[in-house]
């Protein structure tokens, strides 16, 4: 907590404690006095008393300041000059609303993370020069454009991005989701790209949304999911109504959903869609949000995916290269009124600190986000409401997302970058807004008799003042300083760079994980350790949130421990490695063996 924040908090805490104490010393003379003097002039006395206090507090409130936010926006400083073009027309078209996001990733592997956002375009004809996709190079905090070296401009129209070394050569590569063909740049190693889409077979021109690499079978190679939405090109694009009048964005109902794919990837450059043949095949769940995790801590990765208004879909993986669909059997297509949700963003980590990953979607507007606790044999629970997250999410419409213990606390809070679809909602409903906060839940650990509980702090952390119309969310630590910061990325308009100012004044541990059989960032492994008697679990996720590439390296909040009594790291091979004493308030790297 900064020296300001600190002191502005003390003031007011010691002012309401003088108020409270005068309060006190004039009740107790009041209560003295009742049997010599006439009662209810006392109590007048007492009640008019209460009020004049009342009253100058509340005009010293603006002497006494507001507190600093926890996130401070770093954009102008870091020099971040991204503005996001949807091609917004009368007509809101449907593929005009989705956009867009990007990814956070090293890319010259000089230990900070650069950054890559996806362009929209102009979707009618034009003699212009068209906006390309941007890659953005970590300089010493500042963000230097080098999109035009690098040969990554893209000029599609884009939706999202996810980056992995996916061809083993130590350089992390970069694939970009579109409508029409999507995009594979191989990382060179030299600062550029080369355009490979055709040679790997992963063009996949449908309308894709989020994607993810992992390495699905334990062969040493990264395997890649792909979200495909609708059925949907600008020729077909359909007109929508409320109420016979105002033009709108369409739902998902009026188009017909198309299949995800999943491509293995065959250790040569090139992959092969094996959707069908393990086990992924669902021919209209419209996918826009993916991840890899390891539900039933088997030590295979399992896929669940977030689709809009179709029963979210979660893939078993049987350990042979096929995959089963268990879903519903397992407590996560449907929320807990058994209704199918228009989701999102999507997430996956041990928000409760008992040594499995659960499962989080943001969802709709009018729909409560859906937080699922895995009971430790990968069936889960729907316990949004139980854990007070369901009504502060109702009104807000959620989009990228994730667990972030942004206090370092060793509990992990989760983060909302919400904004409607439709630009004219308050026409429709007035108790909603097109722009809306980014919201901040508290986890507040085990202090209910009935478990892990949140609190929404959006407020209190200063996010409510600021309102944005948030697509992709991107989460890693930009500034190297122990916590998570956040890029937010906007629909039609600027992105946004929020900097974490309170994580790292509790202890904390980076680490970074290196395989070494050709599944370079481990993705999939997980680190597990224990501090002040708590465990705390995570595991390398390459994908998540929405249309969003994260940074790979894990983050641990460790509250007010002073050292790790143990550390473990489950490879994404399945082997264990147990470490001895790793120093806390750094970043570390461990490499496979």
């Amino acid at each position: 907590m900064s020296a300001a924040r600190s002191s502005v908090q003390v003031c007011a805490s010691n002012f309401i404690r003088w108020i409270q104490h005068i309060l006190s010393g004039f009740e107790s003379s009041v209560r003295a006095q009742k049997s010599k003097t006439n009662p209810p002039i006392a109590m007048f006395q007492l009640k008019h008393y209460r009020s004049y206090l009342l009253t100058l507090f509340l005009l010293m409130l603006p002497l006494l300041g507001r507190a600093e936010p926890y996130f401070r926006d770093l954009t102008d400083a870091m020099r971040l000059d991204f503005k996001h073009i949807n091609g917004f027309s009368a007509e809101r078209r449907l593929v005009e609303t989705m956009g867009s996001g990007g990814a956070l990733f090293d890319f010259d592997n000089d230990e900070d993370l650069d950054l890559y956002l996806v362009q929209g375009n102009s979707l009618s004809s034009t003699t212009a020069p068209l906006p390309t996709n941007r890659l953005y190079r970590n300089d010493a905090g500042v963000f230097v454009d080098v999109t035009v070296s690098a040969n990554v401009g893209d000029t599609g129209y884009g939706l999202g991005a996810v980056a992995a070394d996916y061809n083993s050569d130590g350089y992390r590569d970069l694939y970009v989701t579109n409508l029409g063909e999507n995009m594979l740049y191989r990382n060179n190693g030299d600062g550029t790209f080369t355009d490979v889409t055709e040679q790997a077979q992963v063009g996949c021109p449908l309308l894709s949304a989020s994607a993810a690499f992992a390495d699905i079978d334990r062969d040493g190679d990264l395997d890649l999911y792909v979200c495909n939405y609708v059925e949907y090109a600008l020729e077909t694009d359909i007109p929508c109504y409320y109420k016979n009048t105002l033009r709108i964005y369409c739902g998902p109902n009026e188009y017909h959903g198309i299949a995800d794919v999943l491509y293995r990837n065959n250790g040569d450059g090139t992959f092969t869609d094996i959707t069908e043949s393990a086990g992924v095949y669902e021919p209209t769940t419209r996918g826009l949000g993916v991840v890899f995790t390891d539900v039933d801590s088997d030590g295979w990765l399992d896929i669940y995916v977030a689709n809009d208004m179709s029963p979210n879909t979660l893939f078993i993986n049987q350990g042979d290269g096929t995959f089963q669909e268990e879903g519903v059997l397992r407590g996560v297509a449907y929320n807990g009124d058994g209704l199918a949700n228009g989701s999102m963003g999507i997430d996956a980590a041990d928000y409760d600190n008992d040594g499995d990953i659960d499962l989080w979607v943001s969802n709709f507007s009018l729909e409560a986000n859906c937080l699922m606790q895995n009971d430790g044999d990968g069936y889960f629970e729907d316990v949004t409401f139980d854990t007070n997250l369901a009504d502060p999410s109702f009104y807000s419409l959620g989009f990228g997302t994730r667990f972030i213990d942004f206090d370092n606390d060793g509990w992990l809070d989760i983060l909302v970058g919400n904004g409607h679809i439709w630009d004219n909602v308050k026409q429709i409903d007035a108790k909603m807004r097109y722009a809306q906060p980014v919201q901040l839940f508290h986890n507040r650990g085990r202090t209910s008799e009935d478990g892990v509980v949140f609190t929404e702090i959006t407020t209190e952390a200063g996010l409510d003042g600021t309102l944005y119309v948030v697509r992709g969310m991107l989460f890693g630590d930009i500034d190297m300083d122990g916590d998570v910061d956040i890029v937010l990325c906007q629909s039609n308009r600027p992105a946004v760079i929020l900097s974490n100012e309170v994580g790292n004044t509790n202890a904390w541990l980076t680490v970074k994980l290196v395989g070494t059989d050709g599944n370079t960032d481990a993705i999939g492994a997980q680190v597990q350790l224990e501090a002040q008697g708590m465990t705390f679990l995570r595991e390398v996720i390459c994908g998540a949130s929405y249309l969003s590439g994260n940074d790979l390296r894990l983050t641990f909040g460790l509250g007010d421990a002073s050292r790790i009594d143990s550390f473990k790291i489950r490879w994404h091979n399945g082997e264990v490695q147990q470490l001895g004493e790793v120093p806390i308030r750094q970043s570390v790297t461990f490499s496979q063996h």
